[in-house]
């Protein structure tokens, strides 16, 4: 069996463009393919702490933690683990202020250490993830490239296009449900447009 990875970075429930986006995506996956999902918003994440951050370096530099900063870290290992065991990721995520929700940085920042989701040696740095990655980009209005260049108010793409070639994940598709705030119908025009290249993406997942 493939395993699917689907993290939802919407609080909004059954009223979220985004998640309305990936429930197409998922109704159009091959028969073989299993969905683990994570709602961020309801998953209790560790906060960052100061025993997190001495179990970092320590972790980095192979040096013993005390007990308590193996606890903490034994938290951030099963949530990278966790990610790391997919085969294919597929990321629904509603701009807010131009950028991608706080609870989605947190769990970025709780996953992305050097040897547990990258390596660096000297040919480079590496991801230690494996797999593609569909993202949704729900916004309410229109960020994508104009004249040939990136919108300068889209935030999204150039940080999560970085952090997922960090940690491995390639090809990255990009889904755009935009103009979500185009009066009553707009989620319902948007994510229409956007069917046909989600159906697409989610038949060739194997």
């Amino acid at each position: 069996m493939t395993e699917l990875l689907h993290i939802n970075a919407s609080p909004r429930g059954d009223s979220s463009a985004s998640s309305a986006a990936a429930n197409v995506f998922l109704q159009a996956l091959p028969d073989n393919v299993t969905v683990n999902r994570i709602d961020l918003f309801e998953r209790e994440l560790p906060q960052v702490t100061l025993e997190i951050t001495s179990a970092k370096m320590k972790y980095v530099m192979g040096a013993e933690m005390t007990d308590e900063e193996s606890r903490q870290w034994t938290g951030i290992l099963d949530l990278a683990n966790e990610f790391k065991a997919a085969d294919h990721y597929l990321l629904a995520i509603p701009m807010w202020n131009f950028s991608v929700p706080y609870i989605l940085k947190q769990y970025i920042d709780l996953i992305t250490h050097p040897g547990l989701t990258f390596a660096r040696d000297e040919n480079g740095v590496q991801g230690l993830a494996s797999g593609s990655a569909t993202i949704i980009y729900s916004r309410g209005g229109d960020y994508s490239p104009k004249d040939g260049k990136p919108d300068p108010f889209d935030f999204q793409s150039p940080y999560m296009s970085a952090w997922l070639g960090l940690v491995g994940l390639d090809p990255v598709n990009e889904v755009l449900v935009q103009n979500t705030l185009a009066g009553p119908d707009g989620i319902n025009n948007a994510v229409s447009a956007a069917t046909n290249q989600l159906r697409s993406i989610a038949g060739a997942v194997t």
